[in-house]
């Protein structure tokens, strides 16, 4: 029989034998400490001894007549087996309640549904502006993120709730795309694409490329297969271009005024030319269909 011996605790042994009631003074004699003795029949003792003593017991027992039928913890030392054999059970629950609590905590899904769903790239460049992502935290107030969304156009509900590790985003619109124009985007300008945002349509550049005034940016056409269909576009660009405009005035109101002449500037140099002030750098120029 294969004991697994704890140095600690008590160890209940079961023998039979026609002397069995001498193992009491068998074991005493060999200096090993009987903790409980009973005899429950004739010829069957239960008894008792410390664990440290567990080897001992088996050695002088296995080489006399008794023979062996049960070995059993008692006390602390049962406790302590049956909590080692569960180590694996116990561990394997700390690891589930862990990752149930961290789950309810955070984001491990985001689904967009609604009339508006095909708003979903839009929604979530939204909802990762405000932080919330894959393993992300849940915001307590979502009036913030609601707001953005219904600035979208056409949009006219939006609801952002949490079910578990499941984020669900609502967005309803109010009127049907069969109303508005189908029509290409273009480019408001020569210039270097800087940002560009599809959320319906083909787009037929990318960030970084060139493009000249009026060139198309996001086709009014999807293919499924061979076959194009036309289709609203929802999509914004912005395309950076240069500038250099001489001002009178001073410095500052050479500054106004490109600000003025050219809208957004994204970078730009003052100089005093003698007959006028300089004003030159880059200018960003933005178009948009159906998206705000």
């Amino acid at each position: 029989m294969r004991i697994v011996n704890l140095p600690f605790g008590r160890q209940e042994f079961e023998v039979e034998a026609l002397g069995a009631f001498r193992v009491a003074d068998k074991l005493a004699r060999e200096g090993i400490e009987v903790c409980s003795f009973r005899m429950p029949a004739k010829n069957r003792a239960v008894f008792s001894v410390n664990g440290k003593d567990v080897k001992k017991v088996f050695a002088i027992l296995r080489g006399s007549c008794y023979n062996i039928k049960k070995v059993r913890s008692r006390g602390f030392s049962a406790f302590a087996k049956k909590l080692f054999r569960s180590l694996g059970l116990v561990a394997g629950i700390l690891f589930f309640l862990v990752g149930v609590l961290f789950s309810e905590g955070r984001v491990m899904k985001i689904e967009v549904v609604g009339s508006g769903a095909y708003y979903k790239d839009e929604v979530m460049r939204i909802l990762g502006e405000f932080g919330i992502g894959g393993f992300s935290s849940f915001p307590e107030d979502c009036a913030s993120v609601t707001a953005r969304i219904i600035a979208l156009p056409r949009v006219s509900f939006c609801t952002v709730g949490k079910n578990g590790g499941i984020v669900t985003v609502t967005v309803e619109v109010t009127d049907d795309d069969a109303t508005l124009e189908s029509e290409p985007l273009l480019s408001p300008c020569g210039g270097t694409v800087e940002e560009l945002v599809v959320v319906r349509g083909t787009a037929l550049v990318q960030a970084g490329d060139q493009v000249q005034a009026g060139g198309v940016i996001v086709s009014n056409e999807t293919f499924a297969g061979e076959e194009a269909r036309k289709v609203i576009v929802i999509a914004r660009v912005a395309v950076s271009f240069p500038f250099a405009k001489v001002y009178g005035g001073g410095e500052e109101n050479a500054r106004l005024s490109a600000e003025l002449e050219f809208g957004k500037i994204k970078e730009i140099h003052i100089t005093d030319t003698g007959e006028g002030w300089l004003a030159e750098g880059i200018a960003i120029a933005e178009s948009s269909l159906n998206l705000g």
